[in-house]
């Protein structure tokens, strides 16, 4: 997977605000993207919530990754985590 990380200083970020740099960040990488799930680092929150289903990985990103999630969008060292299908997976979805 695709990883792109972003350091946002001199603001406070809630969840609009990171989404909307992550979604900028990704469009502008790989064109039209969907966001397919995220992680709140602060609430430790995965989203969508599902059970954990393989191994030591979180529900969230496995639920991204079976998707078709190929962008990670890494805010503020895992303050924020989006996960998105980026260019030519994410067409006819």
């Amino acid at each position: 997977m695709r990883e792109i990380g972003v350091s946002v200083q001199g603001v406070a970020l809630d969840y609009g605000a990171a989404r909307a740099v992550a979604q900028s960040l990704a469009e502008r990488a790989a064109g039209e993207s969907m966001l397919v799930a995220w992680f709140d680092g602060r609430s430790g929150a995965g989203h969508p919530e599902v059970q954990e289903c393989t191994g030591n990985k979180p529900g969230w990103l496995a639920y991204a990754e079976s998707r078709g999630g190929n962008l990670r969008v890494n805010v503020n060292h895992h303050e924020f985590v989006f996960i998105f299908t980026a260019g030519a997976e994410s067409q006819g979805g």
